[in-house]
């Protein structure tokens, strides 16, 4: 018997490679099973955000975590792309990264008129929050009590979106939606001159409740507007009134003011 063909002699070619395919398979459903157990059983059945308690204290889904939840959940999707039987599991997570996005989408979309406003006088009382309820998606403070005014969030929302798109993912709908997310732009474009409370919700390091012009806030809206830019929110099924515009002139300004700060976070960090 030749070697190689299972008799005795040299490894089976075919063996080694079946049990890298286990291996790997093993890998996966382990993820799974972390992301059924620490992610997904504590996403809201009814707009998909993720609560910032998992001990159910608190009905807080903030929009950054949420957002890395949903990256998380995306990644292990995409792996599961490469898997000849995946058990309906890449449909489950793909659609359960959707239904997140989409659900900071609504929320967003609730405070519409806020967008409108910051755009004309980029004030702190007239930003998008940053925290709302993780099943009924209601803003749960006022424009007082919580530092909403963090560019980075809703920055970091337009980058995965372009991203999630672009691997297939259908999040928008309908022309409403491609109109908001394009004032979303709009609203991110000043981020150069707009001191903020930054990723870290505090602005000041001296916790003054100050805010500050931060290169991760900048660096951020940057990034977004650089995906954004000429990018079709329907994906390969849409048209030219679905593209995505991005002011060049404030992309610069955020690319100098970067280049400037750098390499300090802000003027007291």
């Amino acid at each position: 018997m030749a070697p190689g063909r299972g008799g005795g002699g040299l490894d089976v070619p075919e063996d080694s490679e079946y049990r890298q395919v286990n291996a790997s398979m093993e890998r996966l459903n382990h993820y799974y099973i972390v992301a059924k157990n620490q992610l997904l059983s504590n996403q809201s059945p009814t707009l998909g955000l993720f609560r910032l308690h998992t001990d159910g204290s608190s009905p807080v889904a903030k929009v950054r975590d949420n957002i890395y939840c949903a990256a998380a959940v995306w990644g292990l999707a995409l792996a599961y792309r490469r898997v000849d039987d995946d058990r309906g599991r890449t449909h489950e997570l793909e659609h359960c990264t959707v239904k997140c996005m989409r659900g900071i989408l609504y929320c967003y979309m609730r405070q519409a008129e806020k967008v409108e406003l910051f755009k004309q006088g980029q004030e702190a009382k007239h930003c998008l929050h940053s925290e709302f309820h993780w099943q009924t998606g209601d803003a749960l403070k006022t424009d007082n009590e919580a530092k909403h005014l963090q560019i980075d969030a809703p920055s970091l929302y337009l980058l995965y979106l372009a991203q999630m798109i672009s691997s297939g993912l259908q999040i928008i709908y309908t022309t409403d939606e491609v109109t908001f997310v394009q004032n979303l732009v709009y609203y991110i474009e000043r981020a150069y001159r707009l001191p903020d409370y930054g990723v870290w919700e505090r602005g000041s390091k001296y916790n003054n409740g100050n805010c500050e012009l931060h290169t991760s806030s900048i660096a951020m809206a940057k990034a977004a507007l650089e995906a954004m830019n000429g990018f079709n929110l329907f994906g390969k099924q849409g048209a030219s009134w679905s593209v995505i515009y991005v002011d060049i002139d404030a992309h610069n300004r955020n690319r100098v003011t970067v280049s400037t700060l750098l390499p300090r976070e802000s003027s007291s960090k």
